[in-house]
């Protein structure tokens, strides 16, 4: 570019070497950060002209004298080595031009805003991002300590709980755990709730089986003594001992993750070879026949799984396990009192068909014992005596007569 007049130095300038830089170096930052502004947009703020004069000329303009003015500062400083004054005034009369030209510049855009204004704008954008960005850092840098913590925490607590030697867990099994299953209370209330799990089972069950008519005036109690009839046949199947099996210590731990479970199926799936599972398939096939699931779903599709070792995901099912894990939680209790007690420390009666009601040891299912009930027709749930603490057993009494059999003792305990 052609070397431009000097002008009069004496002329007072609004603008200096340094911030003139400054303020161009902040446009630069801004075309980097932000997006050109549209000159429609331009327009439609400011209007189509500033000061009467093209605003993209103006801008055109104004790089050509920055860039003008940045050769004149370079003749300045290589006019410093070597030392010559000459050069020096003469370049500074040409920076005084231009920064001349460049205030006039800024005047043209003086009318409804300035290139200056949207620039501070823009840059006022820029530092506000700037901000938020560093402020984000800074949290994510927080975050990323806390998380560093937590996870060296955790792989502490992991180190600690394998550190410590299975003994431990299961002596906590067999002392806290099995004390609490084998005082008297605890399995007089767990032998309560199984004998009410397997009188709903019956109802549930005599429900389902097709009702047959009866012509005679004694139906109902012809019903009553079936639908009793039915729930002895499964208090005896399900409540006599033998039916849990001890497969080792580990069965108490065992204990309280099957007891916790809300669906009992879950259970079954979780801990498919533990005893509680084998009392399932077991007891299944013992207490629901073929004959009386035949009635009931007209085919064998239950019985038939259940035999191959599988556990259906059946209502059905569900509600004969439900019955089935209290009874078992029940034998399981039953067994260890007797492991640390001995055999006689539990006994479970039954009364003896024919023998004479007694309150102390009996229970009538239809109601207090009338003077017309002559004795026991048969047990409906026995009864269970731990230590001095009883649960009396559960019978129906007989009004005829001829079942009456006075020979025989009135209880039978094993």
């Amino acid at each position: 570019m052609e070397a431009r007049t000097p002008r009069s130095a004496s002329r007072s300038t609004t603008c200096s070497v340094p911030g003139l830089v400054l303020g161009f170096s902040k446009l630069c930052k801004i075309t980097k950060v932000c997006a050109a502004p549209d000159f429609a947009d331009t327009k439609t703020e400011f209007g189509d002209y500033c000061g009467g004069y093209d605003q993209s000329l103006v801008l055109t303009r104004l790089f050509e004298e920055i860039r003008s003015l940045k050769s004149a500062y370079i003749k300045l400083q290589k006019a410093h080595i070597p030392y010559n004054p000459p050069k020096i005034a003469f370049a500074d009369e040409i920076i005084t031009a231009e920064l001349d030209s460049v205030t006039a510049l800024q005047s043209l855009c003086s009318w409804n805003g300035s290139v200056g204004s949207l620039i501070n704008d823009r840059w006022s954008l820029v530092q506000e991002l700037e901000a938020e960005t560093r402020k984000k850092d800074s949290d994510i840098l927080l975050l990323r300590r806390e998380l560093d913590g937590l996870k060296s925490e955790n792989s502490r607590l992991n180190k600690q709980i394998k550190s410590k030697p299975s003994v431990n867990k299961r002596g906590k099994d067999s002392s806290i755990v099995l004390k609490q299953l084998t005082t008297p209370s605890a399995i007089l209330e767990l032998f309560k709730v199984a004998s009410t799990s397997v009188h709903e089972f019956a109802e549930l069950i005599f429900s389902l089986m097709p009702s047959s008519d009866h012509c005679t005036n004694s139906a109902e109690e012809q019903s009553s003594y079936e639908r009793y009839s039915l729930e002895a046949y499964l208090s005896r199947t399900m409540l006599a001992h033998g039916g849990a099996e001890d497969d080792d210590e580990h069965d108490a731990a065992r204990f309280d993750r099957i007891m916790r479970c809300c669906d009992p199926l879950d259970a079954l799936m979780e801990h498919s070879n533990s005893s509680f599972a084998r009392f399932c398939r077991s007891k299944y096939l013992a207490a629901v026949s073929s004959e009386m699931e035949s009635a009931m779903f007209r085919n064998l599709d239950v019985r038939a799984f259940v035999s191959r070792g599988g556990h259906p995901r059946t209502w059905f099912y569900r509600a004969f396990a439900t019955m089935a894990r209290s009874a078992w939680a029940m034998q399981v209790a039953v067994a260890a009192r007797r492991r640390c007690s001995g055999h006689g420390s539990v006994r479970v009666f039954y009364a003896r068909r024919g023998s004479t009601y007694t309150a102390e040891y009996m229970e009538s299912v239809v109601g207090a014992a009338s003077a017309a009930a002559i004795g026991v027709a048969f047990t409906v749930t026995p009864g269970m005596k731990v230590g001095e603490t009883m649960v009396a057993c559960r019978v129906l009494l007989s009004r005829d007569q001829q079942d009456a059999i006075t020979d025989q003792s009135d209880l039978k305990f094993r």
